[in-house]
């Protein structure tokens, strides 16, 4: 193959007609190892004495190879020697990494269900109209007792301050005591019930969208607009500028500014004749010094010489804290018109999408406090301005006028676009499409799984509903003198982390058992093909806390305990703002809720796996309330057997047929449904039921680690943080060049060892 080397965006690309495929003009990077000797040499000393010079070049894969001066054979250069004498490293999971702390949630792998027949497949309900046969009807005696303090917030009677913060009184019923809802009980079993018979996922909304990434800062971009020609519309490839990034800067903000137009009303370079500033796409001419303009002047005056050039103005805001400069594309006689497809307009809106409904939040929030989205607040993230593209639902149109950034491959396809440099990505797939379907909710009532059943089903994309063979009543609290109370100002809690689904390595897995994604892994790499798969079901595991960090609760400590932790729950500076809640009161260890269980129709495997997760193995517990992250609501769950009466259809029909009173069966009989369902397990996933992938986890996650190793949202801090900047460690962890980050997935959970400190 044989082309030019060019000088554009300040590096060095090859120009070459593929006479091979369309005769067009293609353009592609030199790698340095592919560089004759000779070559190097030149560009050591330097770059531009290479520009248009002649050369010829192997093309494998899209990819320059052996690329030597025309007429000269290709001379190896130490840089390509070296590659070739050193082997390739390949980053896996085999990267160790020391674990410093454990995240506070984690997930229940789930393996694709098997279409086995059994039990714990799907069907439809045998109904409640009857007592069948050789179905389990009766009723089963709870008892719950918290080992770590209950969060019961009474968000009806919660009231606000003028900085938004909200505090919340415990809620209580007419007997003073704790009032424990039926639906947080019943939530709570459904969650374990799902896991332990592996069913199919109650609740999958909102994910058919695919997840957005924040891209590493570097210029692999070039401006474009949209225009349109003869009734169809165009993307303007401005790329052959000569300018760095293609743009000139247009001087806008002050650095470092305090002032909420960041110093724009007295540094921004104006319309001289009409003593205003360049407004986003503005056509305008602009007379430029070094990619800088001195001068701009609106398309319809005449510029004085030849020396002006035509552009268009593109103003995203002060949205970054050090940003000085807006830009202006540079537009040419000889640009590309690439035509718009359906695709390419589905790569913006999408993205535009995603930044709107991700922010939605933080614009009620500033207009609660009749806060324009677009005033430079100060210059931490959220206090900067918001730009357009993130507050105007006009910017979800790709249309003419528009101004963008785009990516363009080796062929010249569009391959992303963005509204900014420094961008977001769209991954391939969508969390929906990672999910197999026999995991997916149900559509209909054949499809009905093994919680569905029991719990009762709503299908979300239609009509069809299940109320369930299961009911909680009786729900009391039978121990007095257990609410702590925190006074009329309350505790402040520490602040709440929010999901983030688009940290592919927390939520994503490389398979469809949950495997976490290999460490080092290239963050692009996240929902990249549909054989992956998602992490599972998010649990907060148990806490094993010393008996005495709750004790003083509602004093500011900085100093750990004797092993090692922090007083996670509590707000450093005991601060009160719109980032955290306080409370005025929560139940205490060790409390005592009785609550029954009515059951009907029930098959054997469905009421041993009941009845397995209502009395777990000692020191195993159930999560309820709020503020699991930081160890509230571990609950253990004990059956009350002599309260307990469990019976088959054909019992309940000799109990009603007889006039004469008839014995309650021996529990035992009951209890022997507990091996039918390990049972089942173990042939539907062929293993051992304690080996069993999201058996193994869950019982990790109720007995807690073992470890000590202190457990909170990922912070650089060994102490909590008064603003937590959980993102300052995942932005550590992704780090790029020579003292990058180790790119760590969050590790399995039946063998989680923990997350390191410092991940760069």
């Amino acid at each position: 193959m044989e082309g030019k080397f060019k000088i554009q965006k300040g590096n060095l690309t090859i120009v070459y007609i593929d006479k091979d495929k369309d005769n067009k003009e293609k353009k592609i990077s030199p790698p340095n190892d592919e560089l004759s000797a000779s070559i190097l040499e030149i560009k050591k000393t330097s770059v531009k004495s290479l520009k248009d010079m002649e050369i010829e070049f192997d093309l494998v894969d899209g990819k320059a190879q052996k690329i030597r001066e025309k007429g000269k054979s290709w001379e190896i250069s130490a840089q390509a020697e070296a590659k070739q004498s050193k082997p390739a490293t390949v980053l896996t999971s085999s990267i160790e990494v020391t674990g410093d702390f454990h995240n506070p949630y984690n997930f229940i792998p789930t393996p694709p269900r098997k279409n086995d027949n059994s039990e714990l497949f799907d069907r439809a309900p045998v109904g409640h109209g009857k007592y069948h046969q050789d179905y389990w009807s009766g009723n089963i005696t709870v008892k719950l007792k918290t080992k770590t303090p209950l969060l019961i917030p009474d968000a009806g009677n919660a009231t606000e301050d003028n900085n938004g913060h909200k505090t919340y009184p415990l809620r209580i019923g007419a007997d003073g005591k704790p009032l424990l809802p039926i639906t947080s009980v019943k939530g709570a079993l459904r969650l374990a019930y799902e896991i332990v018979t592996n069913s199919r996922y109650s609740i999958f909304e909102k994910h058919e969208d695919r997840l957005a990434y924040r891209t590493p800062a570097r210029i692999t971009v070039v401006p474009a607009r949209v225009e349109s020609k003869d009734g169809k519309l165009f993307l303007r490839i401005m790329d052959d500028t000569g300018l760095v990034g293609e743009t000139a800067r247009l001087k806008r903000y002050e650095k470092n500014s305090k002032n909420k137009d960041k110093g724009e009303s007295h540094v921004a370079t104006k319309y001289k004749s009409k003593n205003r500033l360049p407004i986003h796409g503005d056509a305008v001419w602009v007379k430029l010094s070094r990619g800088k303009v001195e001068e701009i002047i609106p398309r319809d005056q005449n510029p004085s010489n030849t020396s002006w050039k035509k552009g268009w103005v593109c103003v995203t805001g002060a949205n970054i804290n050090g940003k000085m400069n807006e830009r202006v594309f540079i537009e040419q006689n000889n640009n590309d018109l690439i035509p718009v497809t359906p695709e390419i307009k589905s790569l913006w809106e999408e993205l535009i999408r995603n930044y709107q409904q991700t922010h939605v939040k933080d614009l009620e929030k500033r207009k609660s406090k009749n806060q324009s989205p677009t005033a430079y607040l100060g210059g931490k993230p959220g206090e900067t301005g918001w730009s357009k593209h993130i507050w105007d639902e006009k910017e979800l149109q790709f249309q003419e006028g528009t101004l963008c950034y785009v990516e363009l491959n080796n062929r010249g396809k569009i391959t992303a676009i963005q509204p900014v440099t420094i961008s977001r990505r769209l991954y391939k797939y969508p969390p929906d499409d990672l999910l197999d379907d026999s995991l997916k909710p149900a559509q209909k009532m054949e499809q009905l799984s093994p919680v569905d059943r029991v719990f009762g089903w709503v299908n979300q994309n239609g009509k069809g509903s299940y109320k369930g063979n299961l009911r909680i009543n009786a729900l009391t609290c039978i121990t007095d003198n257990c609410i702590e109370n925190f006074g009329n100002k309350g505790l402040p809690l520490n602040i709440l982390g929010q999901p983030q689904p688009s940290q592919a390595r927390f939520y994503q897995a490389q398979d469809k058992k949950g495997t976490p994604l290999d460490n080092g892994s290239e963050k692009g790499k996240g929902y990249s093909n549909s054989n992956q798969g998602l992490r599972g079901r998010k649990v907060y595991p148990h806490q094993n806390l010393p008996a005495n960090h709750w004790d003083n609760a509602n004093q500011d400590r900085t100093q750990q305990d004797n092993n090692g932790h922090y007083q996670e729950y509590y707000r450093p500076g005991s601060e009160r703002d719109d980032q955290n809640r306080s409370i005025l009161g929560w139940v205490k260890p060790n409390t005592e809720f009785t609550f029954n269980i009515d059951i009907t129709n029930l098959s054997t495997v469905e009421l041993g796996a009941l009845l397995l997760i209502l009395d777990l193995p000692k020191n195993h517990y159930h999560r309820l309330g709020g503020g699991k992250p930081f160890g509230f609501g571990s609950v253990k769950l004990t059956i009350d057997w002599d309260k307990t009466d469990l019976r088959k259809g054909e019992d309940w029909k000799e109990y009603y047929s007889s006039l004469l009173k008839v014995d309650k069966p021996d529990a035992t009989v009951a209890k022997a449904s507990i091996g039918e369902f390990k049972q089942a397990v173990e042939t539907s996933y062929n293993g051992k039921f304690e080996e069993v992938s999201f058996i193994k986890a869950l019982l990790v996650a109720t007995q807690g680690y073992s470890d000590k190793l202190p457990i909170h949202y990922p912070r650089l801090d060994i102490q909590p943080n008064p603003n937590g900047e959980a993102f300052k460690w995942f932005v550590e962890n992704e780090r790029t060049g020579n003292s990058g980050g180790l790119k760590v997935a969050l590790p399995m959970l039946a063998n989680d060892g923990g997350l390191p400190r410092n991940p760069s």
